[in-house]
């Protein structure tokens, strides 16, 4: 959308008195997607996906789509993965997060093409395919953003490839090598394939630390942490870790701190986590300049998209190794999903998020488990 429209509709909306804005939205949207349609000569669908409808409030609902133009595909999903970290901070409107509402969250999803664009090529209907779709039944996407699924891997295991693809560019830049001691902070779903991807890596030790042991089974699964550190019980045992390098896989300012006391002096400490909330009180770069560490910046947004470097691959070459690591049977992630839950469950899931996860790691949609917005 032109930004001179943009702000026209801004500036429109902010003359509407405020209970009749969600009706003229929804007049609106109907329009300009019609409008679209015609312009582009395009069909528009219909579909159900997950939806913020206002902070801390999740539903299924209907929507409208355009159909794929050139270059794009229409995907039929089977399973999308939820991102906890960043859809609780969204859902919550942690600081650093988007506070806008409505939200359509998700963004790592496995289904089948099902219809073809202009000019697509590389891919035919029926092939499977794994993205960055949102939490939708059905989607539109470029298939710059879509990888062919292995024949041995299963739709569930391929809709870990966008959380895949950040941890792998994490763990690039922290440039392991066999024999280092290695601990990663933050046991969420992140922190785990984090566990897991270093292990691959011949790490001589392996600490997983958190702030409580609500996940400490799964983080000892084969593959995992040699030892687990509880803050909550044991404060001062970060700093007898003395690791050569720290994965940070949190994003908050006391989850930095920690990962900081972990390491080693002139150890290596890697923000994997997407940053949110406030680092008063905590001198941060104080401690980094002291102890002569190394802190290094690892988030999608900064990969390349072509010339790449040793530290720095690129996106669709990372998503293609995710995926061959599952292929070969090098990496598992399926035992990391602790709930298999149907969309209409939606709100019950992001209740449990918005009160920390609980002891859930990998929580999934099943878009197939029944008749969708039936």
């Amino acid at each position: 959308m032109p930004i001179w429209l943009t702000e026209l509709l801004i500036w429109v909306n902010s003359r509407i008195p405020v209970f009749l804005r969600p009706s003229a939205k929804k007049i609106f949207q109907y329009l300009f997607i019609r409008v679209q349609a015609v312009a582009g000569c395009r069909r528009i669908f219909h579909g159900h996906h997950v939806e913020f409808v206002n902070s801390e409030i999740a539903n299924l609902e209907a929507y409208e789509f355009l159909g794929p133009g050139r270059g794009e595909v229409l995907v039929e999903s089977h399973y999308s993965l939820v991102s906890p970290g960043t859809e609780r901070a969204v859902l919550c409107g942690l600081p650093g997060a988007r506070r806008s509402f409505p939200y359509v969250p998700g963004y790592s999803t496995a289904g089948v093409v099902d219809k073809l664009g202009q000019g697509v090529t590389g891919l035919a209907i029926g092939d499977r395919v794994t993205g960055r779709v949102h939490h939708a039944d059905r989607e539109t996407i470029g298939v710059n953003r879509l990888f062919k699924i292995p024949n041995g891997v299963s739709f569930e295991d391929a809709s870990f490839i966008e959380l895949g693809i950040i941890v792998l560019q994490g763990i690039r830049k922290a440039g392991i090598k066999p024999g280092d001691r290695v601990v990663v902070v933050g046991q969420g779903l992140i922190g785990q394939l984090a566990n897991r991807l270093a292990r691959l890596l011949g790490t001589t030790s392996l600490v997983a630390v958190a702030s409580s042991r609500n996940r400490e089974r799964s983080a000892r699964l084969p593959g995992g942490a040699d030892d687990y550190v509880a803050v909550s019980d044991t404060p001062d045992r970060v700093h007898t870790l003395q690791a050569d390098i720290v994965i940070e896989a949190v994003g908050t300012p006391q989850a930095v701190a920690v990962a900081m006391n972990c390491a080693r002096d002139g150890g290596r400490v890697v923000l994997l986590g997407s940053s949110r909330g406030l680092t008063r009180d905590l001198d941060i770069w104080g401690l980094a300049q002291r102890r002569n560490l190394e802190i290094v910046g690892a988030h999608i947004s900064a990969m390349p998209d072509r010339d790449e470097s040793p530290q720095r691959w690129t996106y669709e070459q990372e998503g293609r190794l995710f995926l061959e690591l599952l292929d070969k049977g090098r990496l598992r992630v399926s035992d990391l999903v602790t709930w298999r839950a149907r969309p209409d469950e939606c709100n019950a899931v992001y209740e449990v998020l918005a009160e920390g996860g609980r002891e859930h790691v990998g929580i999934t949609f099943n878009w197939k488990a029944e008749a969708v917005g039936a």
